[in-house]
């Protein structure tokens, strides 16, 4: 007998909902998944962020944080030094 290919049942992997692989049995399952990250292999996956980037994604949160407490810090020490405590 001769190989006939099938295209599915299929394994696809997502880096996060399932780096181990899934399972799916038909075309319907897989509509749209390409576009939401899901490849035929795990070295496929994208490579983590290089640089800046994980710097950027963190900063773009909390950079209301971080120039309140420097406003903070500012007020402080002003208020330290007209009391003569600096």
């Amino acid at each position: 007998m001769a190989y006939e290919y099938q295209e599915y049942p299929k394994y696809l992997y997502h880096p996060i909902e399932a780096p181990q692989g899934k399972v799916f049995n038909n075309a319907a399952e897989t509509e749209g998944l390409s576009r939401r990250g899901w490849v035929d292999s795990p070295a496929k996956f994208p490579m983590p962020g290089r640089g800046l980037a994980p710097f950027k994604a963190w900063w773009s949160q909390w950079e209301w944080l971080v120039k309140v407490l420097a406003l903070l810090l500012g007020v402080i020490a002003t208020v330290a030094k007209l009391l003569g405590l600096l």
